[in-house]
């Protein structure tokens, strides 16, 4: 009865509606919420709305059951998961449980905003373009004209969560100066449910989390990692979002974890799935894996990067282990099978298909410099072929790995060219089901992810208008424009437009533009906004956020005075290589670079093995001066002796995972920090001379303590 009631005034406010017309929702008025929530979800979506109306009109809306309640002239808007043409003449897309449809209706009587879902998700994606098309204004909520039917371009889309933190660096040393609030393994529950509610309101349909030895490394135990695994897998379900798990599945040994019962080399005669021993090893982690069953919709297994099976037999009985123990737990899991461009896709998809992998999800790598010209599109024909299910494995396209080398990036215009060129090359011969892009730099992340979420939702948008819409969303008309310059700075020095300028290994790479003036004149703009910005206290962000708006702008500022540095430093060169090139001498030139060398700091960042870029190209630039005009160049001493600690804990971490002593070459001592020899023989030499390393042998040498680090 209650349903023919609203059906029939919805009808007749429609026949009777004024086309063309925003919808005012006054402040200190009531609103009323037609809604009659039945799931979960639903009620969690009614509450959401009901709580973002009463802050920003400072009165509690009345949530009603039909529209016979809603007194006339009052406005209402109405939440319905039904999904049924005749409630305003058009109706969502089907192709989703996302698909949801919005409009604002105006007739003589009412002013009604109706946001309607295919389903449940479908809802939620209604309510949440409404909150982030609605306008705050001292008069109330400015819902502008909406007559809106949406689908989704990729229907499993997921956020990554990376397993890296910024204290531990790849098992290789401690930054104890980094900022912990980067560190989500540190989160609390309330947290936790806002950060994957966030990334649910960037557009993603689900979250993909990793088991990694590194993050146990990160945690301490496996126990304590999949405690937190699991409440971000719970509170993904809360939202509707669907939970996949990536699982390094032949490495449980490295990065800050040792396990000495580990084993991976079989006997002689024996493959590493016959042997004991091995068998053991992988047993022990897949039981382990398999304890989150219950939780994920999807497992995705990686063998490689790096992987420590050398015989293609195994990984595809090792595979077939390891989906027995999870469908053994949860009859419903899904396989996924990421590529990573590790040999030929093309032969890697056959080998699947032999070994009768034929239901499971292929995912090839986003990285556009691992598939030249066609590459992609005829694996994509070859999946056609055989009729399998084909996704994308999102890495390093929205940041880059933070245990090697974090530089805060915003990559929306990279992101929306690379999304396009897929979307009208290998999409049109075979679709794309799932794709995923790692939020690496966490918190740091945000602005390139909700690019993402936005652009594999609808790959049309432009990319400049989705972060001027986080931006004003999460800061207001006030702030907003001055984090908006913040952020297209970054995206200029940092990213650039494409792969090519933003991809720190392919020669194309830049960092900073070409006006390097330019560049220091917007960075000192946008660390003066920043540092003196003031929360505006009339905003209320329409995202919500595991922490308040004034954190993530305290995070930011040490990237602008980063970029503000290395601007300066850039400028500064410059006027020496004219002085360079007009003659002077090279005890001028000593005297002048000894001066301009001031290195880029890390600000308290999360800075990777390899250190800031701009630090790490700011020595270069400066090794190359020195080179082509003859002079010297000495590191200030802090900074030696900052980096010599940081050689020592990785020749500590590299001793924790054996029980005698760890003989190396001063040469092969320093390549996980990417340093030149001539920069690890100085660092090495401090060890040398503090007594902490010995020689052990002939071009050889071990810890003077090496007992206090061995494997237990």
């Amino acid at each position: 009865m209650n349903t023919l009631r609203l059906l029939l005034a919805v009808l007749l406010i429609f026949f009777a509606s004024v086309a063309g017309a925003e919808v005012l929702l006054p402040a200190g008025r009531v609103i009323y919420i037609i809604a009659n929530p039945k799931t979960n979800l639903e009620k969690h979506i009614t509450d959401y709305l009901t709580n973002y109306l009463n802050q920003v009109l400072k009165k509690s809306p009345i949530v009603v059951p039909d529209m016979s309640a809603v007194p006339a002239n009052s406005p209402a808007i109405l939440l319905s998961s039904q999904n049924q043409k005749a409630l305003f003449g058009v109706s969502a897309p089907v192709a989703s449980p996302e698909c949801f449809a919005l409009k604002t209706v105006v007739s003589a009587s009412h002013k009604l905003i109706i946001a309607l879902g295919n389903t449940d998700k479908g809802l939620k994606r209604a309510v949440q373009k409404l909150i982030i098309k609605s306008e705050q204004q001292k008069q109330g909520l400015i819902i502008p004209e909406l007559n809106l039917s949406e689908s989704p371009w990729i229907q499993k889309r997921e956020w990554t969560l990376c397993g890296w933190a910024p204290e531990l660096v790849r098992g290789v040393y401690k930054n104890v100066d980094a900022d912990k609030r980067l560190n989500v393994w540190l989160y609390g529950d309330q947290q936790i449910a806002n950060y994957v509610d966030m990334f649910d309101w960037f557009g993603f349909s689900g979250v993909q989390l990793m088991e990694t030895a590194s993050l146990y490394g990160v945690m301490g135990s496996r126990e304590a990692v999949q405690d937190r695994l699991k409440k971000f897998a719970l509170s993904a379900k809360d939202n509707g979002q669907d939970v996949s798990m990536w699982v390094w599945a032949a490495q449980f040994n490295n990065y800050g974890w040792f396990d000495k019962d580990v084993t991976y080399i079989p006997e002689k005669g024996k493959t590493a799935f016959e042997d004991s021993k091995v068998r053991a090893s992988f047993e022990k982690y897949y039981e382990g894996y398999a304890e989150l069953a219950p939780y994920v919709d999807l497992l995705i297994t990686h063998f490689y990067d790096p992987g420590q099976l050398k015989d293609r037999s195994d990984v595809f009985n090792y595979m077939r282990l390891l989906f027995g123990k999870f469908r053994a737990k949860n009859p419903k899991v899904k396989l996924g099978v990421d590529f990573w461009a590790s040999d030929s896709d093309s032969a890697y998809m056959k080998q699947l298909i032999d070994n009768g992998f034929t239901d499971a999800l292929l995912m090839e790598s986003s990285m556009p410099h691992l598939y030249p010209p066609g590459k992609r599109e005829a694996l994509h024909e070859r999946a056609r072929s055989h009729n399998l299910e084909m996704g994308v494995w999102g890495w390093h396209t929205a940041e880059i790995e933070t245990d090697q080398n974090p530089n805060m990036h915003v990559n929306a215009k990279l992101l929306s060219n690379f999304y396009k060129q897929v979307k009208n090359g290998a999409h049109k011969i075979h679709p794309i089901t799932y794709w995923s892009e790692m939020e690496a730099y966490h918190l740091n992340n945000i602005f390139t992810m909700y690019s993402a979420g936005q652009l594999l939702w609808n790959p049309e948008r432009d990319p400049d208008q989705i972060l001027r819409e986080i931006a004003e969303g999460i800061y207001g008309p006030v702030n907003g424009p001055e984090v908006l310059k913040a952020l297209h700075l970054i995206q200029d020095v940092r990213t650039g437009p494409s792969w090519d300028t933003y991809w720190i290994w392919l020669p194309t790479h830049r960092l900073g533009t070409a006006d390097p003036k330019e560049d220091l004149k917007r960075a000192d703009a946008a660390i003066a906004a920043f540092e003196t910005m003031k929360t505006d206290a009339n905003y209320v962000p329409k995202i919500p956020l595991p922490f308040p708006p004034a954190t993530f702008i305290e995070l930011t500022l040490p990237h602008l005075r980063q970029i503000r540095h290395f601007a300066d430093f850039r400028i500064k060169l410059a006027e020496l290589e004219k002085k360079a090139q007009n003659g002077a001498s090279k005890e001028e030139l000593t005297s002048a670079i000894g001066k301009i060398w001031d290195p880029v700091r890390d600000y308290g960042n999360w800075v990777g093995t390899f250190g800031p870029l701009e630090a790490r190209t700011q020595e270069k630039m400066l090794v190359d001066f020195s080179r082509k005009y003859g002079v010297e160049i000495k590191a200030p001493g802090w900074m030696r002796f900052r980096d010599a600690n940081r050689l020592l804990q990785a020749l500590q971490n590299r001793q924790r995972k054996f029980a005698e002593p760890v003989r190396f070459k001063p040469e092969i001592s320093w390549g996980e920090f990417l340093w030149t020899k001539e920069k690890g023989l100085d660092r090495f030499h401090i060890l040398i001379d503090n007594e902490v390393v010995r020689k052990a042998g002939d071009n050889l040498y071990e810890l003077v303590n090496w007992e206090e680090y061995r494997l237990r």
